[in-house]
């Protein structure tokens, strides 16, 4: 008898863990660029906190400002704050900016590549969400800081652009029109 409630228990326990898992994954599915800014602005109110490395260049944190201004008032502090800051990534819907070289919310959202570079081009940054438990990660980062820059400037204006699905490439420059392809 003991043998039978153990074992439902761990059947019902698996059952209940694959429905969260399967809700937490259509949540990334359901929601893609084209709904940008949601869900990191809920009621015209920021619903996220942007994460800039520590040993970033000041590009970065530029960036961060001009995606944090874009969302609308009030531009608090503790909005943007360093990846040294943060305990746990999956507490809240973040935005992380810059690439795993140099932000560790980056790599710990990337699976911590062996090369810090790999996947990035020179000359080309991502725009890409990932699912973060019960939240959503966004990563904005560039093989180099000025197309880190040039990819938060695209999201700062995101009004004028059509982005969407899970993840894009963006090339151009900052004062440039961007060329944005979606990856499937």
């Amino acid at each position: 008898m003991v043998i039978v409630k153990k074992t439902c228990n761990i059947i019902l326990f698996y059952t209940i863990a694959i429905m969260i898992f399967t809700a937490s994954a259509l949540a990334i599915k359901t929601f893609n660029l084209a709904d940008y800014p949601k869900p990191f602005v809920k009621e015209d109110a920021l619903n996220s906190i942007i994460i800039v490395g520590e040993n970033a260049k000041t590009g970065d944190m530029i960036g961060s400002i001009d995606i944090a201004t874009s969302l609308g008032p009030p531009f608090e502090s503790g909005i943007i704050v360093l990846d040294t800051e943060i305990d746990n990534i999956k507490e809240q819907n973040i935005i992380i900016v810059g690439g795993p070289c140099v932000n560790m919310a980056a790599a710990e959202i990337m699976g911590w590549p062996l090369k810090c570079d790999q996947g990035f081009e020179p000359g080309k940054a991502k725009i890409k969400l990932f699912d973060n438990g019960n939240n959503i990660a966004l990563l904005v980062a560039g093989y180099a800081v000025d197309d880190t820059t040039m990819a938060c400037r695209l999201l700062a204006i995101y009004d004028d652009y059509d982005i969407s699905g899970n993840e894009v490439e963006v090339a151009g420059t900052v004062l440039d029109d961007f060329i944005i392809e979606t990856v499937e």
